[in-house]
């Protein structure tokens, strides 16, 4: 029999209940569809309007089939959207990458010339206990020895000034060295300021008492640029003088000069160690104050402080030996440099003094001057040739770079002082 059944669009007959299990099938599938909308304030019933209802079954149809994608088909540009999406996000992640980078770079950089900048600032009142030791200024005496058998000491404050006018020729070399000072080029690169090491390379010794053949020639071609050299340079030097002494150089003629070189060459220490018999402690500290005084005179120029060089126990000895005094000299040498290195970066550590030794190529054959460079207390012609060349070396990085216009805006014109008046005469 014909089997009548009511739909939506009236009665309806099938051969079959297999229509009618399709049809239901089909309004199944219909609700499904629209399941995929979500639920909604009416318990997930669909709204009574029966236009929003359509609407929301198109579009619930339109989401099922986006989501399950059309069967057997597939869009050409999917695999590039996805690969340029990647590349898009890859290229932000690496962007945002190199910001970072260059973020941190930056404070890096701000951070080290900050740091830079502070340890140019040294506040030597904190280092009282260095520059000014207390106890016993010799090195025999500290050791116990008694003073009648220990060679005289003659250790002195080193934070005082002190001439040495028991010497004839000392106050002259004085008078010489300010006028030189006065005298000397406005642009200056570098002062050589400190012992006999300093006057040799002015080309006299034992204060001008002897003139170091060769030297006066050497130091114009090597040092001066009106000899062709790389550099402006002077050199005031004073045989003999120990660090109270170039105190007092300072203080009587040469600060007043106004000199205003890109650095200072400092050469002191020999003298206090090897002639007047300082502890360790007092030759650091006779070192330190000619340093200190410059420094805080001083500054935008550099400074270098040369070790203590070597040289025999008895200048007179037949044996080139070194003894007792150059280790306790290389011990110093290791204190100064450690100190510098650590509170200051305008203060700069350099020792030349071992190219004078025998065996320079290896260290346990350093054990003595070598007669062709060093002649009793101070080097031969040949040995300032070879110490000056490797000094040149050695500066020339430090002063590479400088700022001319900016130090010279920073600097005052030098007045012009007269010559003072020592009251040793």
């Amino acid at each position: 029999m014909l089997e009548l059944r009511q739909t939506k669009k009236g009665w309806g007959g099938n051969s079959s209940s297999s229509s009618y299990n399709n049809n239901m099938r089909s309004r199944s599938k219909s609700r499904e569809r629209v399941s995929l909308l979500g639920k909604n304030n009416n318990n997930g019933q669909a709204p009574p309007n029966s236009a929003n209802f359509g609407r929301l079954r198109n579009r619930g149809e339109q989401e099922m089939v986006s989501l399950l994608g059309t069967p057997g088909k597939t869009r050409k540009n999917d695999f590039y959207d996805r690969r340029t999406k990647g590349n898009k996000r890859d290229a932000w992640t690496k962007s945002r990458m190199m910001k970072y980078a260059a973020v941190l770079l930056i404070s890096a950089i701000l951070s080290f010339k900050m740091t830079r900048k502070g340890s140019q600032i040294m506040h030597w009142e904190e280092w009282n206990d260095l520059l000014d030791p207390q106890g016993v200024r010799c090195f025999e005496e500290s050791r116990g020895r008694s003073k009648g058998k220990a060679p005289p000491c003659l250790c002195l404050d080193p934070t005082k000034a002190v001439a040495n006018d028991k010497v004839e020729r000392w106050l002259s070399n004085h008078d010489q060295m300010v006028h030189q000072a006065i005298n000397a080029p406005k642009d200056l690169d570098i002062v050589f300021f400190g012992d006999g090491m300093v006057e040799q390379l002015s080309g006299t010794r034992e204060l001008m008492g002897e003139e170091v053949q060769g030297m006066g020639d050497y130091f114009a071609r090597t040092f001066t640029k009106r000899g062709r050299g790389q550099f402006n340079a002077i050199a005031i030097g004073s045989s003999g003088d120990t660090g109270p002494n170039l105190l007092w150089h300072w203080e009587n003629g040469i600060q007043q000069a106004k000199l205003r070189p890109k650095m200072w060459f400092l050469m002191v220490g020999t003298n206090d160690l090897y002639v007047n018999k300082c502890n360790d402690q007092f030759v650091m500290a006779n070192v330190l104050n000619v340093a200190k005084r410059i420094f805080e005179d001083q500054p935008d120029a550099k400074i270098v402080l040369h070790g203590i060089i070597p040289r025999k126990d008895d200048v007179d000895a037949k044996s080139n030996d070194l003894g007792d005094a150059w280790n306790r000299a290389q011990g110093i040498n290791v204190d100064v440099r450690k100190f510098i290195k650590t509170h200051s970066s305008r203060i700069f550590y350099m020792n030349f003094g071992q190219t004078l030794m025998t065996g320079a190529g290896n260290l346990k054959f350093r054990k003595a001057i070598d007669p062709k460079l060093i002649s009793g207390k101070y080097p031969t012609s040949k040995g300032m040739e070879k110490w000056g060349d490797l000094a040149v070396k050695k500066l020339v990085p430090i002063l590479k770079g400088f700022d001319m216009k900016e130090h010279r805006k920073k600097t005052k014109k030098p007045e012009k002082t007269k010559k003072p008046q020592s009251s040793f005469y």
